[in-house]
């Protein structure tokens, strides 16, 4: 379901015919494949409550800029985040605990770009990134979903190996407010982190 969900959104973005964005003129455009670190918004049973903690998850996202005047380009993201531990026991013989957890998001943004050179663009700008999330507690069902609005705002550059390839490089963070519900119990937060992602990037 997720991944039909990360194709659904990110198929727009690969559709549109374009030329290279490191060429840095209106209209042009550049995607690609990265891997991500983020900060994830969960929560926990606590008796008739539930309560609210952040985990580190790795991930990967679909990317897309699209210069709409020559240094300001639309930008959407699409991603998958997860993590996973697993705990050993001192005591011979119990099995091992573990834990999971998985998200999706969408962020649409605005960065503007500067052209660095021949073939490398500097970029920076604001966002807004819808978030979900569950875990799984060793054998106990998953979790409900945890939502997260946010705004965001990173910077970036994209190096050009050729006309074809490039690296692309990003730090950011967000600040926004998550709220969860399982079995009539509630929790709603205020919640800020950072992220970051690096990757190949094409030109079609």
């Amino acid at each position: 379901m997720k991944l039909a969900r990360l194709a659904l959104f990110a198929a727009p973005g690969m559709l549109v015919a374009s030329s290279a964005f490191a060429e840095g003129g209106k209209g042009e455009g550049l995607y690609g494949f990265q891997i991500t670190n983020g900060t994830a918004d969960l929560y926990s049973s606590n008796g008739n409550y539930i309560s609210a903690y952040q985990a580190p998850e790795f991930g990967f996202a679909f990317q897309y800029w699209r210069l709409m005047t020559n240094d300001y380009a639309f930008n959407m993201a699409v991603g998958m985040g997860m993590a996973q531990e697993t705990d050993e026991s001192s005591v011979s013989g119990d099995p091992d605990f573990e834990y999971k957890q998985s998200s999706f998001s969408v962020r649409v943004g605005g960065d503007r770009a500067a052209k660095i050179g021949e073939r490398a663009i500097l970029y920076f700008g604001p966002g807004i990134e819808y978030w979900t999330g569950t875990s799984t507690f060793g054998d106990d069902p998953e979790s409900e979903a945890t939502t997260r609005i946010a705004v965001s705002g990173r910077i970036g550059g994209v190096m050009m190996f050729n006309e074809k390839v490039g690296f692309n490089c990003q730090i950011g963070r967000f600040v926004g407010r998550a709220s969860a519900e399982a079995d009539g119990a509630k929790a709603t937060w205020y919640t800020a982190g950072f992220e970051g992602s690096g990757g190949l990037v094409f030109r079609f």
